[in-house]
């Protein structure tokens, strides 16, 4: 298993070559280059003090990703999106919803903020839900199916324009900062 996580780093060019635990503390290791581009030596790192927060929690999903793939289990995870780049967090969902990578059915169910994920060429309709909260608080559960829409609709633009609702109410920030303009004497205008 090491080396699948391992290999599931390495797909995503993280730069690590190799992680280990040494006196109970986890260590990348990385190759090193020389100005020419030429590999000189392996350097090692603490993981948790060295590398990204992104790289952090890609590998702590790494093996419940695996794992929930190799078994068809469910994988449930709250700000799936948080620290990682896009691209990442769009393969994770692909493998998800490919037969050939999860051939057991395993099922991802995950929050997030980011509305680039709002896609039609990466979720149907019914896989994509949204909460509201009422005025006192409680949130809302609602498919997006439940909306007549198009597959092809840009369900992204659509939501943020309140379309789906599940947008906040923002207030108006500015009144934080409303202060009168002083004048070059010190006086207000």
């Amino acid at each position: 298993m090491k080396q699948r996580i391992v290999e599931f780093a390495q797909f995503a060019d993280f730069g690590i070559d190799d992680i280990r635990k040494v006196d109970n503390t986890v260590i990348s290791s990385h190759q090193q280059y020389d100005e020419t581009g030429k590999a000189t030596k392996m350097v090692t790192f603490p993981f948790r003090k060295n590398e990204s927060e992104g790289t952090i929690k890609y590998f702590s999903l790494a093996y419940p990703i695996i794992d929930a793939l190799d078994h068809g289990k469910r994988l449930v995870i709250d700000e799936f999106d948080s620290k990682m780049h896009p691209l990442l967090t769009c393969k994770i969902i692909a493998l998800f919803n490919s037969r050939l990578t999860n051939s057991k059915n395993a099922q991802l169910i995950f929050t997030t903020h980011d509305t680039n994920l709002l896609n039609a060429n990466l979720f149907r309709r019914d896989q994509v839900w949204f909460t509201q909260k009422d005025s006192l608080g409680a949130s809302e559960l609602y498919s997006l199916a439940e909306y007549k829409v198009r597959n092809s609709a840009p369900f992204e633009k659509e939501y943020l324009m309140g379309k789906y609702g599940g947008v906040p109410i923002v207030g108006q920030f500015e009144r934080l900062f409303d202060q009168k303009e002083e004048t070059e004497d010190g006086t207000d205008e």
